[in-house]
Parts: structure tokens; sequence; C-alpha cells
């Protein structure tokens, strides 16, 4: 199994992760964890609530210390000596607690402050942070009166307001409409294009990674099951292309069974009909142009061929199954 999943591009890693265990009492919440986040990718480290996402992110920026393992950012390691260090290049969203009898400027001005923004800069950055998370018409309005997702928003803006060079975000669109949610990711992306941001995304939603994400991890009972780059994993997962072939839904019977035919034929294994009566094939795109060549030939109403690309999520699931066994 590979875990050690970052591109090495000859950079010390923004994180880089070994053999990190915690328990609590008898009970194992993580368990020889390892991996490396090369800078200015994105790390999605995926799992079901209990998996040990939240301690793991809490022992990687000092909340928590391990009991076994070691965990080095930018190539330091995090212990009492250097935390306060190395928190100043670091955002953390892990919760929501924000002070609710302050307004949402309010709120980001005290945490500017802590991060020693000087105040051309905080305010600067405040405004541009309650915008994109469209918070900018509530920017006077106390937190007690905002909603989940709300606060949700903020919680993240209150972790990307200084500009961070690396940022733990845990389940950061719980809570968010898919509008928002989709805006946040934008974001992300834009943070790692202009800043070479290095993110680390904890969370079990899976919408919108497949943007986001360069490498991830998958974790199930404080082990991590498998990581890589998500390109990487996906191939080696699934090597051959699958595909969509569509005939006419007009055609008589006989054409289906006539195109259905050749297609086990040319490919050497039989499709399979989909639930929209499309055959699924399972093939290397060389055989999958000879394929819909012989339907062309054989006179078969060919009006769709469509790759099917897997994803983060048909990964995710095929892999917890994997493990469950």
């Amino acid at each position: 199994m590979n875990t050690r999943p970052a591109a090495d591009r000859g950079d010390v890693p923004a994180v880089d992760v070994t053999g990190l265990s915690k328990r609590f009492g008898e009970r194992h919440v993580v368990s020889d964890l390892s991996f490396r986040v090369a800078p200015g990718r994105a790390f999605g480290l995926l799992g079901p609530n209990g998996s040990g996402k939240t301690t793991t992110v809490r022992m990687l920026n000092g909340l928590l210390t391990p009991d076994a393992g070691s965990i080095r950012l930018f190539g330091q390691p995090v212990e009492p000596g250097r935390s306060d260090a190395l928190r100043a290049r670091v955002g953390v969203q892990t919760d929501t607690n924000l002070y609710e009898t302050l307004s949402a400027a309010e709120n980001l001005r005290i945490w500017g402050s802590l991060y020693g923004m000087d105040r051309a800069r905080r305010d600067r950055r405040i405004t541009e942070v309650l915008d994109v998370l469209g918070l900018a018409e509530r920017s006077e309005s106390l937190v007690g009166e905002f909603s989940k997702g709300m606060r949700q928003k903020l919680a993240v803006g209150r972790a990307v307001l200084h500009e961070p060079e690396l940022l733990f975000l845990d389940e950061p669109t719980a809570g968010l409409d898919p509008e928002a949610a989709a805006d946040l990711i934008d974001y992300l992306k834009q943070m790692i294009t202009a800043s070479n941001t290095t993110v680390i995304i904890c969370t079990h939603q899976l919408h919108g990674l497949e943007s986001l994400c360069d490498d991830m991890g998958i974790i199930r009972r404080g082990r991590l099951l498998t990581a890589g780059a998500v390109d990487d994993l996906l191939r080696e997962r699934w090597p051959e292309r699958r595909v969509h072939i569509g005939i006419a839904a007009s055609a008589a019977p006989d054409v289906r069974a006539e195109a259905e035919r050749v297609i086990a034929e040319v490919a050497g294994r039989a499709p399979v009909a989909d639930e929209s009566g499309r055959f699924e094939l399972s093939a290397d795109e060389e055989t999958v142009a000879a394929v819909v060549a012989a339907l062309v030939r054989a006179g078969a109403p060919v009006v769709e061929v469509a790759p099917q690309q897997p994803t983060i999520e048909d990964f995710y699931f095929a892999t917890l199954a994997e493990g469950a066994e």
C-alpha cells in the first residue's frame, strides 16, 4: 500500500507525518498514520464520522500530543517549543466556536490582531473574506444571530484571514448549501494557485473534491487504508477505460441483440446493460475504437459513446467496502 502520496518535487514537504498514533483510554483513535503533502497541493483526508480525522488535525497543529510518531511542518518538528512559531504560518478551522456577542467583523478583527496583522492589511482582508464568503451584508450583525451555515463560513474566514501557508479544514462544507460549498471550494483553489497554499481538508462530504484535491488518503477506524495522488489511485484501481455505448432507443430488439453480439466479439467480453439501456464496457482506448467501428459497419444506430471517468466518490466507497471485507 502506498502511503506517501505527495508528488516529490525536491521541496521540503509542508506536512510530513510518520507513525502517528493516539488513544484515549483503551480506545485507539489514530494508529500508525503516515503521509506527506508537498507545498501548494490539496490533500483530502477522507473517512466516515469517528474515523479519527479531527484527532489527526488537532495533533498536526499541536493541540493534542501524539502517543507515538512524528510530525514535521515545513521541515520543523511540531513540539512545545516550536508550536507558536509554526502556528503563525498555519490556519485552522476545526469548529465554529465564535464570539456570539460580537459582530462578524469584530470577530475577525480580534483574530487578525492575534495573528499579528497590521491594521491596514487586517481591514483589507476582513472586507475580502466577508465578501467572498457571502457575509458582507451581515458584517455588523451579531454572530449569535447567525445560522449554522453562516457560522461555518465565518469559522473558515477566520482560518484564512492571515493568508496562511498551510490550511487545515475539518468538514468545512458542513451546514453549507450547495452554492456556498461550491463558492468555498473555488476560493480554496484560488488560494492554492495564487499563494501556493497547502490545504489539508478532512471530510466525509465528497462533492466538489474532484476539482480541488491533488492527493487523498482514506482513513477508517484510525487507520489509513490507502493514500496517494488522486489520478494515480484512480488509474491503479480502474486501469481500463470505461465507456457507455448508446444504441438508438427506437432500435428493434434484434438490432440491439446484434449490437451486443458485435461488442462482445470485438472486445472479447460481454458488455453490461445499464439502467438506461446503454451498454457499459471496460476496455482500452484501442479496443473501444475498434468496437465503435465494428458497430457502424454492422449498421447499428450508435447515438452515444461516453467515457465514464471514475471519481473520488467511487474510489472512496470502493475502498471502504474493501476495507470492511
